[in-house]
This record gives structure tokens, sequence and C-alpha cells, in this order.
């Protein structure tokens, strides 16, 4: 698990990160894919349905990331203070909770699927669609759920190459998936619910099996009776729970919004919109995942050398793609629109003129994702979940509503970028804080 300091550098960092980068690109890419696929092969309501629907999933994958993230640098900090047969014990009652709650979320969703589809804001040309995709999505909560969590832990054991299989498995099965059920068969919406879930099920399924050798470093023993050990991991982890409910609730704000200023083309423009800033932001999460067990495992023996070498040279990673990333949209984004609607028509003319305000966040959301996964790593939930909680819902709440009501669709393209700034203020105020603390 350590790495000699001395010969840490850039292609150290990358060695760690890049099979987490990849593997939640690909996780985000099941949803591009999909939509793209919908897009074309059914419609741009259909496309539509998928996003007033995604908020439902933005919950279920922040349950799951929750106890990720949280639950990992949990038994990780334990396994670098040498307790590893309580970090075993940890991991098995995170996992048998996380099964048990899968299924309470499922009977539920499916008793009240009308209700939720209602509650998310679908209007009655939309509502056959939501449906549809809605219900095939409840169906795989649970591997939806399991899959996050093995690939964290995979990661955390050192198996970072078999979590990236996996992962690109899934979406290669996805993407084949999606053009068998709607493009060959014509399943329509529900074609790519049923595809995304196969897509989800290889890497649970596989981390599900993986565990039971004792050959890795974490394997399944007797699980904790201790419950504060799902408190703590989901305390921890909170964060990025907050973050997934806030992405959900600023989805459900941008529907409702542009249903208003400009109807079911607004929303499939956001939705377009959404689909490229998942994709950005999947890069980021991916990296801090593949960088957190490091962090939590040195704080955990107090390696203060090697903590300060790994957090400045990510903010130097961190800052550099985001500068890169950003002249990528730029450029690429009449390309990356096409994907999802015909150049000229409504949607992808609405769509080119927001994301080039929109993509203006890109170039400040890889530190305030960095900020918030430190912590987490840190074992700071609390802090974690400020960070989160301000940036992602509170400011970009208020610019929606405010910034669309005073200046309509310019307002609300712009609300994400400052809500990003604003954020970032936020992190760095805590980043200088904590400084001195933990030894960074």
């Amino acid at each position: 698990m350590s790495i000699d300091t001395k010969n840490f550098n850039f292609k150290t960092l990358l060695k760690l990160t890049i099979p987490t980068i990849v593997m939640m690109s690909f996780m985000s890419l099941y949803t591009m894919v999909d939509g793209s696929f919908v897009s074309k092969g059914v419609g741009t309501d259909a496309l539509s349905a998928v996003n007033i629907v995604y908020p439902y999933v933005n919950i279920i994958l922040g349950m799951s990331i929750m106890l990720g993230t949280g639950g990992c640098a949990l038994v990780m900090k334990k396994v670098g203070e040498g307790k590893e047969e309580e970090a075993r014990k940890d991991f098995s009652l995170i996992i048998a909770f996380a099964f048990g709650l899968s299924i309470v979320v499922t009977i539920l969703s499916l008793v009240f699927i009308d209700d939720i589809i209602k509650f998310l804001g679908s209007t009655d040309i939309l509502y056959n669609y939501c449906k549809d995709y809605l219900f095939y999505m409840i169906i795989f909560v649970t591997p939806t759920i399991l899959k996050f969590i093995f690939e964290q832990f995979l990661v955390a054991v050192n198996k970072s190459n078999l979590a990236l299989i996996l992962s690109v498995s899934g979406g290669i099965l996805n993407i084949i998936l999606d053009y068998l059920f709607i493009i060959v068969l014509g399943t329509g919406i529900k074609g790519a619910a049923i595809a995304t879930g196969l897509g989800y099920a290889i890497p649970a399924f596989v981390g599900l099996i993986m565990f039971f050798s004792k050959n890795n470093s974490l394997y399944y023993d007797k699980p904790s009776k201790d419950f504060k050990v799902i408190l703590k991991s989901c305390s921890n982890g909170c964060s990025e729970m907050v973050s997934q409910i806030s992405s959900g609730i600023i989805t459900f704000l941008f529907n409702i919004t542009m249903l208003k200023l400009l109807g079911e083309d607004g929303v499939a423009a956001i939705t377009i919109v959404l689909y490229i800033q998942f994709l950005v932001t999947a890069i980021y999460l991916g990296y801090s995942i593949g960088i957190a067990p490091k962090i939590s495992f040195y704080y955990g023996n107090q390696d203060k050398g090697m903590l300060k070498k790994i957090i400045s040279m990510s903010l130097k990673f961190v800052w550099g793609t985001s500068a890169l990333i950003y002249i990528i949209v730029l450029v690429f984004s009449p390309i990356l629109i096409s994907f999802f609607a015909e150049k000229g028509s409504n949607v992808f003319n609405i769509t080119l003129e927001g994301l080039k305000i929109y993509s203006l966040a890109f170039i400040i959301v890889g530190t305030n994702i960095f900020m918030s996964g430190m912590f987490t790593a840190f074992s700071n939930g609390l802090i974690s979940a400020i960070i989160s909680f301000m940036r992602s819902l509170v400011f970009e709440s208020i610019g929606i509503i405010l910034f669309s009501t005073l200046f309509g669709i310019i307002g609300l393209w712009f609300a994400v970028p400052i809500a990003q700034v604003l954020g970032a203020c936020i992190s760095m105020l805590f980043y200088f804080k904590y400084k001195k603390i933990y030894g960074y």
C-alpha cells in the first residue's frame, strides 16, 4: 500500500487514478449513450423524459457513493492503523447493509412509482415515457447500489485494473444492448433502462464474488455488530450523497424552469448539457476516488510528507486539466451536441448557445469536487458535506430561480458557473483553515 515518497511523481499519480477516472467516465457514459440512442431512436421527447426521472437515479447513485466513499475511507483508515480484522468486519457490515437497503428502496419505489413521476414534474406528453424508463431503473436498484461500492473497495485493495475492466465491460455491454433493444428490436425507452441496468449488473456481480477470496486484504468476515459503523460511513460520505441529491434537485429545477421558458425542447437541451457535465464531473470524481484511499492511508499512519506531496500534485493536475477540458468542450461542442440532436434543429441551437455559457463552470468544478473528496478521505464528512451542499444546492438553486426570473434563459445558463465560483471560495477557505491540522 505504501509508496516511495522520493519516487512519487505525476506518472505514479496517473497510475493510481487513471483506472478510476476511466471507470467513472464509463459510468457517466451509461447515461450519455442511453440519451443518444433514445434521442435518435425514439425522439427528443423521450430524451426529455429520461431527464425528468433522473433525479430519482441521482438519489440511488447518492446512496451508493455515500456508502462507498464514506465506508471505504473509514475501513482504509483502520487498515492504515493496523486494525485489519476490525476493518474486514466493518466492510462486511457495510455490504450487508447496502444489500438490505437496496431491497427496501426497490419495493417502496415500485409501490409509489406513479407518485414519484408526478412529483418530478412530468407533463402528460412525457408521462408514459417516464414510467417505462423509471420502472426498469427501479428493477435494477440493487446492482446499481452495489456496483459503485464494490468498485470503490476494489480500488482500495489495489485492484484498480479489475475495477476498470468491469466498468468498461459494463459500458460496452450497455452500448451493444442499447443498439439491440432500441434500434433493432424497437423496444423504445424501456430498452435503454434495461441496457443500463444490465451494464451495472456486471461489476456488481463480479465484485460480490471477488470478496469471498481471502487473498484480498479485505474479504467477507462476520459483520461487525456496531451499527455506528454505518452511521459513521453515512456521515463521512454524506457529502457525496448531498452532491447527488443536489444534482437531482438542480435537474428538477432546470426541468421545470425550461418547461416554462422553452417547453419540451428546452428540457431536451438542458438534458444534453447535463450529459456533457456528467462526463466532465466524472473525470474529477474518478480522480478523487482513485487518490482518496491513499490520502486516508497516509493520514492514518501520519505520513505528512506523503500527504503534502499527493495533495499538492493533485491540485496541479486538477487545475491543468480543468483549463484543457474547457477548451475542448468549446471547440468540439457542435460535435458533442450532434450525438443527441440534429444540426440546425431547435434543440441543437438552444443547446449550442447554452453550452458556451454553461461550460465556464468546467474551469472550477474540478477544484470543488477534489476538495470535497479530500475532506471525506480525512474522515471529515461535515466539511465535505458543507462544500457540496453550498456549491451544488444552495448556490445553484438560488441562481437558477433568481437569474432565470431576472434575466430569462441567459440568466439560467449563467447560474451554474457563478455557483461554482462561489463554491470554490468556500472550498479554498476550508483548505487553508485545515492545512495545519491535517499536515498537508
